[in-house]
Formats: structure tokens, C-alpha cells, sequence
């Protein structure tokens, strides 16, 4: 049985060319984009010795591939957040040395070009999540902590 064609498209001399994008293909580049991403994250925590992320805990959260392949595009966090910039900086110095490592990890043929963009969704997020917090204690829905009442009993006192 053909799953993946419509007979009548075969019948009529229709050919699959590269463009045709099958859900294999799509399983395919997001293999493919979670090995670059491990790959990545090993490469940099294995190499980087830059004095701009030095005490920087940098995290690659995704990698994302353009269609033709020959781009992917890595989502990094930085903390402390306002060493961000910086340290993106450094992944673009150091990315030749970055990619020569991550060959080591993973076995394609070429690698595609390495693109860095900071992405500060762990940041937001973990303000909306204090946020969140503070208004369920002011409407009383989630009971204060008794640590931290202690301590404003101390302070007052």
C-alpha cells in the first residue's frame, strides 16, 4: 500500500522531488535538531574557555533548522541575565572551535552554519510565576508560608 502518495499523482508521472516534505522528513530534522542541540550544549560546556562567560551558566533551550538544512539556529539562556549579550558574543567568536567539537559528537556529513539568538523565556517565565504567587497570597487562595511569618514576626520585634 502507498502511504505516503496519491496513486493517481504516480499514475500521472508526478515524482517526489526535494521540496516534498513527507512527516518522515519532519521526524527527521527534529532528531536531527535534538542531537545538534545536545551536541552543542556538550560542545560548550567541554570548550568554551572565553573570559566573557566566564561565571556564566549557559544553557542551549533549542535548535531550531532552516528547511533547506543549511542553518540552525540555537536558542541559549545566560545566567546571570545580564551577562547575555556578552556571552552571545562569545559563541560567535568561538563558533569554528564550537562546531569542530560538536563533529566529534555527531555523525553528519556537513554541518550547517551555527546561529546564536538569546532567548530570555526562562526569564519571563519565572516572573510570571512570582507574579502568579504574590497575587494568590494577597487573595488569600494560597495560605502564607509559616517560615516567612516567622521572620516577619522577627522583624518586627
Amino acid at each position: 500500500m502507498l502511504s505516503n502518495f496519491n496513486r493517481d499523482s504516480i499514475n500521472a508521472g508526478h515524482t517526489m522531488n526535494r521540496n516534498d516534505h513527507e512527516p518522515s522528513d519532519e521526524r527527521t530534522a527534529g532528531r536531527l535538531s535534538s542531537a545538534l542541540r545536545r551536541a552543542m550544549q556538550s560542545a560548550i560546556a567541554e570548550g568554551l574557555s572565553d573570559p566573557r562567560v566566564e561565571g556564566c551558566l549557559i544553557s542551549v533551550l533549542d535548535a531550531v533548522m532552516t528547511a533547506d538544512r543549511s542553518t540552525v539556529r540555537f536558542h541559549i539562556s545566560v545566567l546571570p541575565a545580564e551577562r547575555g549579550m556578552l556571552a552571545i558574543a562569545a559563541l560567535r567568536h568561538a563558533s569554528g572551535r564550537l562546531k569542530a567539537g560538536m563533529f566529534k559528537k555527531i555523525e553528519i556529513r556537513r554541518l550547517p552554519r551555527l546561529e546564536f539568538q538569546l532567548d530570555d523565556s526562562l526569564k519571563k517565565q519565572a516572573a510570571l510565576d512570582a507574579a502568579m504567587h504574590t497575587a494568590s497570597l494577597a487573595r488569600g487562595e494560597i495560605p502564607a508560608d509559616e517560615s516567612s511569618e516567622a521572620a516577619t514576626e522577627q522583624d518586627t520585634q
